[in-house]
């Protein structure tokens, strides 16, 4: 089965055929591959690429504050997002664990 993807405003939407019995709200992320873009479930918990967390403690235990700490988590997190679409397209990267995938990125 085939579908095409459809503008909707500024972004593409791509069809789910029913028979997929996915439910609506349904979050996914996609993963950019080299053979096309594998969209992957996850769970609202699931915050295994989320460095949140540790940027903040990170940028906090430097003296960081206010204006200069928003602008700088906003950097290193911007950092981080385009480290990961680099590594989705390495595969050798696969297999990382979360502590390897921190290392990889400057965390």
């Amino acid at each position: 089965m085939q579908t095409k993807t459809r503008k909707q405003g500024n972004s593409l939407t791509l069809t789910v055929p029913k028979e997929y019995n996915i439910a609506p709200g349904r979050k996914v992320v996609p993963e950019l591959r080299a053979d096309g873009i594998f969209y992957r479930f996850v769970d609202n918990e699931d915050d295994f690429l989320d460095f949140s967390t540790d940027i903040l403690k990170s940028l906090v235990s430097q003296g960081l504050s206010g204006d200069e700490l928003v602008s700088e988590f906003n950097r290193q997190k911007h950092a981080i997002s385009e480290s990961l679409k680099n590594l989705a397209t390495n595969d050798d990267t696969s297999s990382l664990s979360r502590k390897e995938l921190e290392e990889e990125i400057g965390l």
